[in-house]
């Protein structure tokens, strides 16, 4: 189905990373920007509701907290409220997934390092630089800088292009479904890195969280230096 990365591009690869549950634990944050909207609105959503929002982009999201709200406002600006509230603190909740600040570390200036989310650059500019790793990524590229947001492959394309490499020689971390779609149809070898333990999707390999020894080796790096 996805005929393009076959081969481990080698441990000296380029690696793209996904953001959100990934590198940082954002799930917090964003329940809480939707428990604020909803109170805005004189509204209630249920933990079921909120699940259905997740991963959803500007015009998606906006779309669905009208529909769950009652319509009290035009979609997109109930997405840019909820996008605010994230992006200036009010949903605070987000920390480095386990693993994520030392596998960073770990492989800063070794080899070329990207981000590519579907969440907005503010944001994830936002969460990294609150973990102490923006600065060890040559590229983040977003879902506001693409004109197609992941499971299309426009973002991780990007970022293989700010990177200079051709995507077969990059390596691709994801935890969602979406995202892994997006790696592979763009043609990176992709790890898997479930944020939920029931979570499957296609993936060249998989690993258990960012600690996982295994990863660590596939990346040409030794196991040793994991710390946190």
């Amino acid at each position: 189905m996805y005929p393009y990365a076959t081969r481990h591009p080698g441990r000296q690869s380029a690696v793209v990373f996904d953001c959100d549950g990934l590198l940082i634990s954002t799930q917090g944050a964003w329940d809480r920007a939707y428990a604020q909207i909803a109170m805005r609105y004189s509204r209630h959503l249920t933990p079921r509701d909120r699940h259905t929002l997740v991963g959803l982009q500007l015009e998606a999201l906006g779309h669905a907290l009208a529909e769950l709200l009652g319509h009290p406002a035009p979609p997109r600006q109930l997405a840019n409220e909820v996008y605010d509230m994230v992006r200036d603190g009010a949903g605070n909740g987000h920390a480095p997934m386990p693993g994520a600040t030392s596998l960073v570390t770990a492989l800063h200036g070794t080899r070329p390092l990207a981000v590519a989310s579907n969440t907005p650059r503010q944001i994830v500019a936002s969460y990294l630089q609150d973990a102490g790793i923006l600065n060890a990524f040559d590229a983040i590229i977003c879902s506001d800088q693409v004109s197609r947001p992941k499971p299309a492959p426009d973002a991780y394309l990007a970022a293989c292009n700010v990177l200079r490499r051709d995507p077969g020689e990059c390596l691709a971390l994801e935890d969602s479904p979406t995202g892994a779609i997006a790696a592979l149809t763009a043609g990176l070898y992709v790890i898997g890195v479930p944020s939920a333990a029931d979570l499957l999707f296609p993936a060249h390999q998989h690993a258990t969280t960012l600690k996982d020894r295994a990863l660590w080796q596939s990346l040409g790096l030794a196991p040793s230096k994991l710390t946190a």
